[in-house]
């Protein structure tokens, strides 16, 4: 039996000779080129990779595969990120942008992307659609040519023209930029001329990025916070393995979450660039966004979990900011993608322009919109479950309060979030492919975040309801209710 290609929120992944093999990159390519062939004219298909173990070489196969298919193929010179790619798909109009990338998952693992023509991920029918079309038709492979050309110049004049605002030489501190071994520094140093304000660290390639998942969260960026106090810098900034998410730390070693640094965007976005446009986030996202939106009087919207659905917005509306929880934001009115190198330099131009530490805007921002305390767990179970069933069965045992507040309201996109009187929330989201519950908790204290938290174990540990039980006790009592024959 062949090995099954899924692709999820973005992108196929798998570990590299296990799943993910020259084989398997051949099937999903032709199944890619059999439908871009199907519903389009262009012949134009780009392709990227990263610096992850044989990366270059799986995009050369997929290369070769799409050339043997009639397409014009053009493959990125050096590694990239992956906005890297999808900004220059968009540029060049191309039918498809394939990204060789497997994000921030461990080193064992590669992936594939794809881009569509307008910059952003491919949506669920797309992929869907090559899922369906794998081993239809034979590959074609063939000893073919393909060019070899720069990606990274338009993405470059991309950062500079909008990064026009940013007064580096106004920064009081050194900025320290962890590329996390991606290959997103090698593209970032070159929007400033050298200068002893930026220190860059974990910039060299390593397919085994240190031992270190390239997540830019809090337990992958110890080596930030290091450089960060060492160097006694304003903000220490990491970007992920494909340079499409960021984190961020303050002046004293502080990782921001995403409930704290996308707020710090738009405020900035709205009041020193004076933008406006709807703001979008995911449903694993906190309440500081829809405040600051409805205090300027913007339009505010909550999606699904993946960045593809705010991308899909950002094609058809006017979009200031779109972020999710895992640290990918973009600023949809320039382009309708996460870009990780963009969002640094927003930061850094933020600094630059308020001359105040990072750690007192937080402090200011928490004082006009409410304090945010963030936590993420992930609870095991013994099996993967349905999220339609186990959502409707979490329902039942809920009653009109949680955590001593009462309910204010409950949204059942993406699992179920549950959202209380001061706008602290809980969300539960069973994964669609392992046997976890991923919860994620916002409070305007810690105590209630915790509390938010402990509840929530208990309620995904909750027995589901057994139908057989249901049934035979139906029976029982229906048994019970005959008549017994008495005594003559």
């Amino acid at each position: 039996m062949s090995y099954i290609i899924k692709f999820g929120t973005d992108g196929w992944r798998a570990v590299i000779a296990d799943g993910f093999t020259f084989r398997n990159v051949m099937r999903v390519t032709q199944a890619a080129c059999d439908i871009i062939r199907k519903h389009s004219k262009n012949r134009l298909i780009l392709i990227g990779y990263d610096r992850r173990f044989f990366s270059e070489r799986f995009a050369e196969t997929a290369a070769q595969v799409a050339v043997s298919n009639g397409f014009q193929v053009e493959v990125s010179d050096a590694p990239i990120g992956s906005p890297t790619l999808a900004l220059h798909v968009m540029e060049k109009k191309a039918a498809m942008g394939f990204m060789i990338t497997a994000s921030h998952n461990p080193a064992q693992f590669n992936g594939f992307k794809m881009k569509g023509p307008q910059g952003g991920s491919v949506d669920e029918t797309f992929t869907k659609s090559v899922e369906d079309r794998i081993d239809i038709g034979d590959i074609r492979m063939g000893d073919v040519r393909f060019k070899r050309k720069d990606f990274t110049s338009s993405h470059l004049a991309f950062l500079k023209k909008h990064a026009h605002g940013v007064k580096w030489r106004n920064l009081k501190y050194p900025i320290v930029f962890d590329s996390m071994h991606g290959p997103g520094g090698a593209l970032f140093e070159k929007v400033f001329p050298r200068s002893d304000k930026f220190r860059f660290i974990r910039h060299e390639t390593d397919p085994l990025f240190g031992g270190v998942n390239p997540e830019p969260i809090e337990v992958n960026l110890a080596a930030l916070r290091e450089a960060i106090l060492a160097s006694k810098a304003g903000v220490g900034i990491a970007v992920d393995g494909d340079a499409d998410r960021i984190g961020i730390m303050d002046e004293k070693g502080r990782f921001l979450p995403p409930h704290t640094a996308m707020p710090l965007l738009l405020l900035h976005l709205i009041e020193s660039r004076k933008m406006t446009g709807k703001v979008i986030q995911t449903v694993s996202m906190g309440y500081l966004p829809g405040r600051i939106a409805r205090h300027f009087n913007l339009p505010f919207e909550e999606v699904s979990v993946g960045f593809k659905h705010i991308a899909l917005k950002m094609h058809s509306e006017k979009v200031l900011l779109g972020g999710e929880e895992s640290g990918g934001y973009g600023v949809g009115v320039w382009f309708p993608e996460r870009d990780g190198l963009l969002c640094a330099l927003l930061i850094i131009e933020m600094l630059a322009e308020k001359k105040v530490p990072l750690s007192q805007l937080v402090e200011e921002m928490t004082k006009r919109f409410g304090a945010s305390h963030f936590k993420r767990v992930d609870f095991k179970l013994a099996a993967p479950v349905d999220k339609g069933p186990w959502t409707e069965n979490l329902l039942t045992h809920l009653g009109g309060s949680l955590a001593g507040q009462p309910i204010k309201e409950i949204r059942k996109m993406d699992g179920l979030k549950i959202i209380l009187q001061d706008d602290s929330w809980v969300l539960m989201r069973p994964s669609g492919t392992e046997p976890l519950i991923r919860t994620y908790a916002e409070g305007a204290t810690s105590q209630t975040m915790n509390d938010l938290i402990q509840e929530s174990d208990r309620l995904v540990h909750l027995p589901p309801p057994n139908p057989k039980r249901k049934k035979d006790d139906g029976k029982k009592k229906k048994k019970d209710m005959k008549p017994r024959a008495g005594k003559r």
